[in-house]
Order: structure tokens, then sequence, then C-alpha cells
């Protein structure tokens, strides 16, 4: 997990007003995501199948085709990766891939935690401490705008 102090204190109301963008670059990495998922799983079940057992199998143009698949993933995760630098820039991060859960750095009552989004929130209205699961996500208490008034919903 990302240390707090890598990533700006934001208020709801800056959070929600990244949100925009946000959403394009998360639903742009979930894509990515399942679609570099689905490849990897069958370039494994290539691998597995069809072993390269000697000099004449890893000259094949079966296997260059492989190779290629695998030069193609490798510049999919650098493309992950400026996903997840443009988020950073904007004080977020991804925290999870495949459900697109994004994590900004906040303070409730004077406690570092996480504000927490998916792309089903139509704005920000969780918050977490430590690592984000699905269950750990808390719900801030309706009417919150700004950082420091009392917005915890429930405790961990």
């Amino acid at each position: 997990m990302a240390k707090l102090q890598e990533n700006p204190v934001l208020s709801v109301q800056d959070v929600n007003r990244r949100l925009p963008l946000v959403r394009c670059i998360v639903r742009d990495a979930m894509e990515l995501h399942q679609d570099m998922s689905q490849r990897r799983e069958r370039l494994r079940d290539l691998r597995e199948r069809y072993p390269v057992r000697n000099q004449e199998d890893a000259e094949s143009v079966y296997e260059q085709e492989v190779r290629q698949m695998e030069a193609e993933l490798t510049a999919d995760d650098e493309r992950m990766g400026e996903f997840e630098a443009e988020l950073q820039q904007l004080g977020a991060r991804l925290s999870d891939r495949s459900h697109g859960f994004v994590d900004f750095r906040g303070q409730l009552d004077g406690t570092d935690v996480w504000f927490c989004w998916g792309p089903q929130d139509p704005e920000l209205g969780f918050w977490h401490a430590g690592e984000c699961s699905e269950a750990r996500r808390r719900p801030l208490l309706q009417g919150t705008s700004s950082v420091g008034s009392s917005e915890f919903g429930q405790s961990c």
C-alpha cells in the first residue's frame, strides 16, 4: 500500500472535482487490465500446452508470435503505469485494477484516512483506513463537504 505521505491531503470537495477525469482514466485502466488478464491467461495456457523443447521450437513462427504477445503485454504494462501516473498527478492511487477502486488521501477528525471511490459511485461516499477492500469501505455521512468536519460514518 502507498504511504499516506506520498499523496496530498484532499477534501471531499477536492476529490469530487477530480472525479470526471478520474472516471475516464479508471475506465481505460479497467478495460486494459481485463484485456491483459485474459491475454496473460491465454499465454500461460499456450506455454503449458506447447513448451519450447528444442532449438527448432524456439525458432518457429509460432514461438515468434508468442514472443510478440509477450512484448505487447510488456508495452501494456507500461501503459498501465501511465494510467497510474496520471491518477497520481490527480492525488489518487488505483488500489484495485479489477474493480476500479481509487483512493485519495484525506483526513477525518484529524485522522489520516483514504477516501475511496469506485466506478459505481456517483461521487465520493466512502473512506477506509489501511488496505482497501469492499468490506473495509465505510460510508461518509451525508452532507459531508470538507476535511475536518465529523465525517466518520462508522468506525473500523
